[in-house]
C-alpha cells in the first residue's frame, strides 16, 4: 500500500511543470549596411573615459559612481527584484511549520455537554506540511517572470550608470569651455572697455560726435553682458556636477570643481561599427526581459483555469498532561490530498489573461521601439560627430580670415583710410568666430560622448597601425 502512494505521489511530481506561457518570438530587426558585422567580436572598452588621460574627470567620474542618488536608488530596485525572485522561487517547495501549545479550560456548568463544568489541559506538539503541486507552470512562470524583471532591474542600473559617467564627462567638458569662454570673452571686454575709454576722451576734446561715442559704449556694454551670461551657465553647470557626483548642498555651494585647463584631444572613434554592439545597450537588454516577464505572466494567468492540486500533511503529540505529551499513545497523524477547481468566476480569469496578453503587446512594442531608437540614436551620433568636424575646419578658416581682417582695419584705420566701425565690427566677428571654435570643439567631445553611450558602454580602441 505505501509503495503504491509513493508511486502514485512520483507520478504527481513528473507530470508537474508544464508550462501554459505561449512560446515567446523575438523579431530580428533588419541591420543598416553602415553598422556591419565588421569586429563583432570586438569587445568594448567600458572605461572609455580614461582615453582622454584626465585624471581629474577619472576622480569626479568615481566620486559619482560612489555617491550617486539616482544609481543608489537603482541598485535598490536591484535588491528588491532579487528578494522578489527569492519570493517567487520559495513558493515552489512545500511549507513546512512547527507549533506547540498549552491551554487550559473550563467548560459550562449549563451545557447540555456530558463534560459540563470539567476543567481540562490541553498540549500539543505538532509539525505540518503542505504543498501545492506546479502542474500547470503557475509557479515555475512566476519564477521566470520573477527573474526577468529582475535582470532588467540590473540593467536598468546599467542605464542609468552610463547616462552619470556620460553626464559628469560632458559637464567637466563644458566647465573647461566656459573658462575658456569666460578668458577670451573678458580679454575683448577689457579691449572694449580701453577703446570706450579712448573714445570718451576723444569725445571730450571734440574729435568725435555722440554717436561714435555710443557706439563704443554699447559694444562695451554687450561683451559685459556676454562675459556674465558665460559665468552664470558655468555656475549652473557646476551645481549639476555637484549633484551628479554626490556632494552635500554646503559642498555645492562652497567648493569649486577642479578642472584642466585646456580640453582633451578628441577620441579616435573606428571607421566602421559592429551593429552587435547595440547587442549591450541596457535599454534594449531591459526591453527584451520584460518581454519575457510579460510573456511568462501569460502562463500564470491562464493556469488559473485548471485546478490545484494539493497535499496537506500533520503529525505531533497530543495530550491533557504535559509529562504523557511524548508517549507513543499520544502521538497523531494527518495525511490528505486537496483539490480546488474553478467553476463560476464571472470572467475573472479570462479577463486576467486579456490583461496579461495586452500587457505583453506593449511589452513587444516597447522593445521594437527601444531597438529601433537605439539605431537612431547611433546614426544621430555618428551625423554630429562628421558634422562637427566639418564645423570646426570651417571655423578654423573663418578665425584665421578674420585675424587678417582686423589686422587689415586697424591698419586702414591708424592710417586714416578706415573706419573705427569697421574695425569694430571685425573685432566682434572675430570674438564671435573664437566662440563659437570653442563651443564646436567642446561639441565634438560632447558628440563622441553621445555615441559612448548609444553604443551602451563605448568601443574598443583602434589599435595604431605597425
Amino acid at each position: 500500500m505505501r509503495s503504491s502512494i509513493l508511486l502514485s505521489v512520483t507520478a504527481i511530481l513528473l507530470m508537474s511543470g508544464c508550462s501554459m506561457a505561449p512560446k515567446l518570438e523575438i523579431s530580428k530587426q533588419a541591420m543598416p549596411a553602415t553598422l556591419s558585422d565588421i569586429n563583432a567580436s570586438s569587445p568594448v572598452d567600458l572605461k572609455w573615459w580614461e582615453q582622454f588621460g584626465d585624471e581629474r574627470l577619472n576622480t569626479l567620474i568615481t566620486e559619482a559612481l560612489a555617491n550617486n542618488d539616482d544609481l543608489k536608488l537603482a541598485l535598490s530596485n536591484v535588491t528588491l527584484a532579487r528578494a522578489t525572485l527569492g519570493l517567487s522561487n520559495a513558493e515552489r517547495y512545500p511549507t513546512i511549520d512547527g507549533s506547540a501549545s498549552a491551554y487550559r479550560q473550563k467548560t459550562s456548568g449549563e451545557s447540555l455537554s456530558p463534560f459540563s463544568g470539567f476543567i481540562y489541559n490541553s498540549f500539543d506538539l505538532s509539525l505540518s506540511a503542505a504543498y501545492e503541486f506546479d502542474f500547470w507552470g503557475k509557479y515555475s512562470n512566476m519564477e521566470a517572470s520573477a527573474r526577468a524583471e529582475m535582470l532588467a532591474s540590473e540593467a536598468d542600473m546599467e542605464t542609468v550608470r552610463i547616462s552619470l559617467i556620460s553626464s559628469v564627462a560632458e559637464l567637466y567638458f563644458a566647465l573647461i569651455t566656459f573658462d575658456r569662454q569666460i578668458k577670451v570673452t573678458a580679454e575683448t571686454v577689457e579691449a572694449y572697455k580701453e577703446s570706450y575709454d579712448y573714445r570718451r576722451r576723444q569725445y571730450d576734446h571734440g574729435v568725435i560726435d555722440a554717436l561714435v561715442l555710443e557706439q563704443a559704449h554699447s559694444i562695451y556694454a554687450n561683451a559685459k553682458l556676454q562675459l556674465a551670461t558665460y559665468k552664470e551657465e558655468k555656475r549652473v553647470a557646476q551645481s549639476a556636477l555637484a549633484v551628479l557626483i554626490g556632494r552635500s548642498p554646503d559642498a555645492m555651494f562652497n567648493q569649486d570643481v577642479a578642472t584642466a585647463t585646456a580640453l582633451a584631444m578628441p577620441l579616435e572613434i573606428p571607421e566602421q561599427l559592429s551593429s552587435n554592439l547595440l547587442q549591450q545597450r541596457p535599454d534594449i537588454r531591459a526591453a527584451e526581459e520584460r518581454m519575457r516577464a510579460a510573456n511568462a505572466t501569460i502562463g500564470v494567468a491562464k493556469a488559473a483555469y485548471f485546478p490545484s492540486i494539493s497535499l496537506t500533511g500533520t503529525a505531533g503529540f497530543s495530550s491533557t498532561e504535559l509529562g504523557d505529551l511524548l508517549k507513543s499513545s499520544a502521538g497523531m497523524w494527518g495525511f490528505g490530498p486537496s483539490l480546488n477547481v474553478p467553476i463560476f468566476d464571472f470572467g475573472r480569469i479570462e479577463n486576467s489573461i486579456k490583461i496579461a496578453e495586452a500587457k505583453k503587446d506593449a511589452a513587444v512594442i516597447t522593445y521594437a521601439k527601444t531597438v529601433k531608437n537605439a539605431f537612431k540614436e547611433v546614426y544621430d551620433a555618428l551625423i554630429k560627430i562628421e558634422s562637427t568636424r566639418e564645423k570646426l575646419l570651417a571655423l578654423n578658416e573663418e578665425t584665421e580670415a578674420l585675424e587678417k581682417v582686423l589686422m587689415h582695419s586697424q591698419q586702414r584705420f591708424d592710417s586714416g583710410y578706415g573706419t573705427y566701425l569697421e574695425v569694430v565690427a571685425s573685432k566682434r566677428a572675430l570674438l564671435s568666430s573664437r566662440i563659437n571654435l570653442i563651443a564646436q570643439n567642446d561639441a565634438l567631445i560632447a558628440n563622441q560622448i553621445t555615441l559612448y553611450k548609444a553604443l551602451g558602454g563605448g568601443w574598443e580602441p583602434q589599435e595604431e597601425s605597425r
